[in-house]
This record gives structure tokens, sequence and C-alpha cells, in this order.
């Protein structure tokens, strides 16, 4: 079984420079030595990785397609704001944020933006 090993979520990038820039400079991850080429890998927390590779025609998914978990939603996001990402808004009657969060009974709060390629990343504090 699988249940033991690394797990790496992935995603594409029609510009990898862009999305290396992107990762490093706006959400502070580390490149890993692991990267190939038209590959990028980031290191992240408890052995996790974030794998993007170059692809001519990006994803345009429009769900959540990796979760950071936060034990601090609210400084995590402050930072990430800080450092120049720009934060999904919404407001509809059961879905609002609030300073860029949204909570939900029973689940816990989260955040989204979109990295240079759309593609969407939450930052999630479970209750």
């Amino acid at each position: 079984m699988l249940n033991h090993n690394r797990v790496s979520a992935v995603l594409v990038s029609t510009d990898l420079e862009r999305s290396q820039t992107f990762y490093t400079d706006k959400v502070g991850l580390t490149l890993s030595p692991e990267t190939i080429k038209n590959h990028l890998v980031f290191e992240a927390g408890d052995g996790t990785s974030l794998l993007i590779y170059g692809r001519p025609a990006g994803n345009k998914a429009d769900h959540t397609q990796v979760r950071f978990w936060s034990n601090d939603i609210e400084k995590d996001v402050a930072a990430l704001a800080a450092s120049g990402v720009e934060f999904e808004e919404y407001d509809t009657d059961t879905f609002k944020t609030v300073d860029h969060i949204v909570t939900t009974a029973g689940i816990g709060r989260s955040a989204w933006f979109k990295d240079p390629d759309g593609n969407t990343i939450a930052v999630f504090q479970p209750e």
C-alpha cells in the first residue's frame, strides 16, 4: 500500500521561470536539488513537495489543486499578502471572505489564491 509513501502535489506551468519566481519569492518555498530539466520541485513541510512541470497549454481546472496546511492562518495569509500574493474574495449567502479568509463551521478556515498559471492554491487551518 502507499500509506507510508511520500506524496507530492503536481501542477503545470506555461512559464517555469515565472513559476519559480512566484513560488520562491512570494510563497516562500525552497527549490529542491531534485529539480530536473522542464520541472521544478519545491520542498515543503514534513517531507512533502510541490512539483511543477512545463507544458505549452496550461491547466485550467477551477478547483483547489494544492492545499497548504496552517497552524495560524491569519499570520500566513498576512505574510503572503505582504509578499504580493493576491487572494480570491467571495461574497455569497453561504461563503464570504473576511480579511481574505472563509470560515466553514465544522471544517475550518481557508483562503485561496492563484499562481501565475491560474492554478488555485489554498491555505487551510482545520478547526
